[in-house]
Formats: structure tokens, sequence, C-alpha cells
């Protein structure tokens, strides 16, 4: 008798290759599940690390925010003569325009500029050895003078007859003054010459300055100023907008994406007195973002009938209009930055595209900001992370001016 042979019959092949299909689709959502959220999250780490990066730059500047400088030069008891110029080692203002794109829809984000003064440009002080008129001449056995090794070293420090700089002249007794450095000679410490600055004015000697600018005699440098000391200061900027003007091969080709980038920059100014950009020193500290906020921690005296006892200090809520009144500018006005102790900083960075699948939701007026609309003609949103800190400002606290 003939064997019947084995086989599948065609419903069993249908339900097989069905079975395989059911199969083959979840393993594929599964697998597009799992690259999308590990590409969302290499997104997440990349914001991370650009927060990160940008907070500690602020960190660094606002801890030198005021160094070899004063908290407010309008103020400060020991600024004498008040400078025609008023400076501030810290001052915070609204960024006017608000750069911020599609402000009708991104609701509620009004960024800060933040500006700082003080010695960026070097950690030491240069002795006084004599002055003479507008000349200065500085020791140069000095261990801080080691350090500068050459012209063009010294040039950096203390600017040129194109590109002047602001110093500070300290007293030995602790009076400071304010001048403009055109630069000048620079020699070894195996030299037997001296190291000469060129200032456009004269620095204020003891017994020349009584008048209702200054605090009397005492005012100036003593003698031939053997000793005083002298410090570069100029001032750094924080604020969001766009350098692609400038710097147009840090920005997406696409002009739409172009358009649409913001940045956290940072700005270096002299003063000659007023500011005037360091072009050539304008950096991106945080790529892609968004919002950059601020307040402070601010010492507000004694408790009543107490001079002993522990100062009461007061923070301010985000967005609270009297930290543009207290630490806005001083001129003309009557900021009072030389209270501030800390400030409690906030930087928000979005993802570099829109995601199409995270929809878009109005903001609400007290919500986290957590995602950004970039383009109004595309559906979905930019992924948004903000990182929050609080940074002292040790040189301003250290004076205790009030």
């Amino acid at each position: 008798m003939r064997r019947r042979e084995q086989g599948y019959t065609l419903v069993e092949l249908l339900i097989s290759i069905l079975l395989t299909s059911i199969v083959v689709s979840a393993l594929y959502a599964v697998s597009r599940t799992a690259t999308e959220t590990f590409n969302q999250q290499q997104r997440t780490a990349e914001m991370q690390l650009r927060l990160r990066f940008a907070m500690e730059q602020i960190r660094a500047d606002l801890s030198r925010a005021g160094y070899m400088s004063t908290p407010n030069s309008a103020s400060d008891p020991r600024v004498c003569p008040r400078p025609t110029t008023a400076y501030q080692g810290l001052e915070i203002v609204r960024t006017s325009p608000n750069p911020t794109v599609l402000p009708a829809d991104n609701l509620y984000i009004n960024p800060i500029t933040l500006r700082m003064t003080g010695n960026y440009v070097t950690a030491d002080e240069y002795t006084v050895a004599g002055v003479s008129g507008s000349t200065v001449s500085l020791q140069n056995q000095s261990p801080q003078w080691t350090r500068v090794q050459s012209q063009a070293e010294f040039n950096r420090i203390f600017g040129t007859a194109m590109s002047p700089r602001l110093i500070r002249i300290m007293s030995t007794s602790g009076q400071m003054q304010f001048a403009v450095s055109m630069g000048g000679t620079w020699v070894n410490s195996s030299s037997t010459g001296l190291p000469t600055l060129l200032l456009t004015t004269t620095p204020l000697v003891q017994g020349a300055g009584a008048s209702a600018s200054s605090a009397g005699a005492g005012c100036g440098l003593a003698g031939l100023g053997v000793g005083a000391t002298v410090a570069p200061i100029m001032m750094v900027e924080y604020q969001i907008g766009s350098l692609a003007a400038r710097l147009g091969e840090l920005y997406p080709v696409d002009s739409a994406a172009r358009a649409a980038k913001t940045d956290l920059i940072r700005r270096e100014f002299d003063l000659r007195p007023g500011p005037e950009e360091v072009t050539t020193a304008a950096r991106l500290v945080g790529e892609y973002a968004v919002d950059f906020d601020a307040t402070v921690a601010y010492d507000i005296g004694n408790p009543t009938n107490s001079i002993v006892a522990q100062p009461a200090m007061r923070t301010l809520a985000f967005g609270d209009s009297n930290i543009t009144t207290l630490v806005g500018s001083v001129t003309g006005g009557s900021a009072r930055p030389q209270q501030v102790r800390s400030l409690i900083v906030r930087l928000s960075i979005r993802d570099r595209e829109q995601e199409p699948s995270f929809g878009w939701v109005a903001r609400g007026t007290t919500s986290a900001l957590t995602r950004f609309r970039v383009y109004d003609n595309r559906t979905g949103a930019a992924r948004v992370r903000s990182l929050v800190t609080e940074i002292a400002v040790p040189n301003l606290a250290i004076r205790n001016l009030r």
C-alpha cells in the first residue's frame, strides 16, 4: 500500500505567515521604541552637558565679580575720588528687545542680561614703584611680575594706546581710584629699568582731593605712591542672543534653523571709562539656550536695635521687580548691588530639533519651562532642560557694605 506524503495545508501556511508577521511587527515596534528612547536619552544627555558647562562658566565669572574692584563706586567709602562713570560689581537688567523666538507661543520668558565688573584678566595685582604725573612705574622684582613674560603679555593686561583698559589704583591706606591705562613699556625682572604705565589722567595725590566728590584731604596716593598696587578691570556680560553674523560657522546652514537658534553668549568689555566690547572675545557658552534668569539673596542689615545680632537675609522670587531695582544700574538710580550675597541662577536649554511626537502645549503662568516651540509651521515642540543653582559672590560679601 502506498504511503501518504506529509505536508502543510494552505490554511496552516497562512496562519504561520500571519503569526510570523505579528512577531516581526512586534519586534520592529520594540526596536523602534528602543531606538527612539536611546536617541532621546542621548539628546537629553547632550542638553545636560551643555547646561553644566555653561553654569560652571557662569559660576567662575560670578565668583570674580568685584574682584580687586568695588561693589559700588557710587557708595563705597574706599573709592576716592568717585569716578565720573560709576562702576558696580554686579548688574542685572532685562534684555531688550526680548530675544525669545515666537514670543506669542513661548510665553512668560523674559531673559536677563547679567554684567559683572572686576579683574577678569589676571589673578595678580602689581606693586607701584613710583608715580610721576600720568606715568606709573611698577616694581619688577615681585613674584607677580615674574609671570609677565613679554611685551605682548603686558599689553594683554594693561592695554595699549589703541585699546586702553581701566585699572584700579589702591593706596597703602586702602583708598582706591580708577584710571584708564594706554599701555606702556615692559621690562623683565632682571632689568635695571622699571616697567611703566601711561595713564590718560594724573592719579590723585593726598591733599589735592578735598571736594564734594572725594573723601577729603586723605583721599588719594601718599607721596610718590610707593607701595600702592594696580590691577586691570574689565566687564563681563551674559545674555541670550545670536552671534550668527560674527560666528556663522557655529550656526545651522538652513536659514530657518539659523534664525531660530539662540545661545547664551559671553562678552567682554573694556572700560575706557565707558564699556566698549572686545569683539574678538565673544563666545557661545550655552548653545540653544532659550531662557536665562536670576534672583538674589541680599543682606538687609542687622535686626532692629541690634548691631551684633546676625544680619537679616532676604531672597527675592524669580521675576520680582525689586531685582532690577536692587541690582540695576547705579548710575542715576538707587541700586544697591553691594548688598547682594549670592545669586540664584536659572538657565534653560532646548533640544536642537523640534520633535513631532512631543506635543506642543502652551505654558501656564506658573508652569515649568519643559517645551519650546521653534517653528510655528511644524508640529511638536523641542524638549527643554533647566538647571537652577545658587552661586555666592564672595568679593561683594567680604566688603560687607549695605
